[in-house]
């Protein structure tokens, strides 16, 4: 997904490993919004329970010089589902900005569950940078990468084309340890190419800080395709916001509306909040359980969190069904926390019964991987 997270220490990441700085959330927030429940009764179809939390193993990196990556997102075209990730740690520099990060790179798949992922690098075992840098923020990473630019990439979506979109979050880096998201831009990608090409325009836009205003950044809380639409969360803070397009329209910034509490609208300023106490989720149908499902991590924690609700403008509640490392399925953090929780359509059962989902898991300073889990509803 095209994450809320803020990254801390990439200072030394950018120029060095030997960092002290860890890659976890730093969202904050009340314990009441995730109370475990049994998440029945508030609206129409199955009570939602969770049979069993599956563990499926970790995503293998691409080589030993891969040490950590996060934000796995996944869509498929042509019959291959390309996965693609954020912030991607090297314990060797990359040949196009000297620093040891990638911020976006991609690997292939089956459409199926994967096994082993089509991932080349090059003869330093360095993966390709998916969405490139324009020669404008090449030059500002090769001078200072801690004040540069960061790509991280998002949903991969099926708009009809031979090509993907993808959909990716232009990140401005201050003194390393601050993220400004400054646009959702788009680019296009072929099954089993490495590297994307950007498109010119941009989706949403805001200007560079410490300057405020801009648009809401639809997208950086994740994007869900379902059937024929695509709807992107704006997040902020702790609360987010729904637009959707036509999933043939998704890289047309005038075929968006936006939810104002009552009804779709053009007007990207009445759109009101609608998701409370989470910075990224996904949302999908599950016709199991005859509901829309969010998926996303519990703020501050390893515990995955689960709502539904009747429709996909809500109500969705602030209650959360939490799965916690305890249950088995998901692995506690090897230091920090596990953050980006999502939910990866086609995976799981096709009546919805069951789901697979990722999480990003630190391991230590600048290292972790993303892991996939299997939930069971009863």
């Amino acid at each position: 997904m095209i994450r809320g997270r803020i990254g801390v220490g990439l200072v030394a990441a950018l120029g060095t490993l030997t960092g002290c700085g860890d890659a976890t959330t730093s969202d904050a927030g009340s314990p009441s919004l995730d109370a475990p429940v049994s998440d029945a009764g508030h609206d129409a179809g199955r009570p939602v329970v969770i049979a069993s939390v599956e563990d499926l193993g970790a995503l293998p990196h691409p080589s030993d010089t891969v040490v950590g990556r996060d934000g796995a997102s996944s869509g498929v075209i042509g019959g291959a589902r390309l996965w693609t990730f954020g912030d991607t740690f090297l314990s060797h520099v990359t040949p196009w900005d000297g620093s040891h990060v990638a911020t976006a790179t991609g690997a292939w798949s089956g459409s199926e569950l994967p096994i082993v992922l089509e991932q080349p690098v090059d003869a330093d075992g360095v993966p390709a940078q998916l969405v490139p840098y324009t020669d404008e923020e090449l030059a500002a990473n090769q001078l200072d990468a801690t004040n540069g630019w960061a790509h991280w990439p998002g949903a991969v979506i099926d708009t009809g084309d031979a090509d993907a979109l993808l959909l990716f979050q232009r990140i401005k880096r201050t003194a390393g340890t601050g993220f400004d998201g400054v646009a959702i831009g788009t680019a296009r990608i072929a099954p089993h190419e490495t590297v994307a090409r950007r498109d010119a325009t941009e989706l949403f836009t805001r200007p560079l800080p410490p300057a405020t205003g801009g648009d809401v950044l639809y997208g950086n809380g994740g994007v869900s395709v379902i059937g024929d639409t695509a709807y992107f969360l704006g997040c902020e803070g702790l609360g987010c916001r729904l637009a959707r397009v036509p999933r043939t329209r998704a890289d047309e910034r005038e075929a968006f509306e936006f939810f104002d509490g009552d009804a779709w609208v053009a007007d990207i300023d009445a759109a009101e909040v609608l998701l409370l106490g989470v910075s990224a989720a996904s949302l999908s149908w599950n016709a199991y359980l005859g509901r829309y499902v969010m998926v996303a991590s519990r703020l501050a924690s390893n515990d995955v969190v689960v709502r539904t609700a009747p429709a996909i403008e809500g109500p969705w509640p602030t209650s959360s069904l939490v799965i916690e490392p305890s249950d088995g399925g998901i692995l506690a953090a090897g230091e920090g926390t596990n953050y980006l929780a999502h939910e990866h359509e086609g995976l799981g059962n096709p009546d919805g019964r069951s789901i697979v989902i990722s999480y990003a898991r630190p391991l230590g300073s600048f290292r972790g991987e993303i892991r996939l889990a299997r939930l069971t509803f009863e």
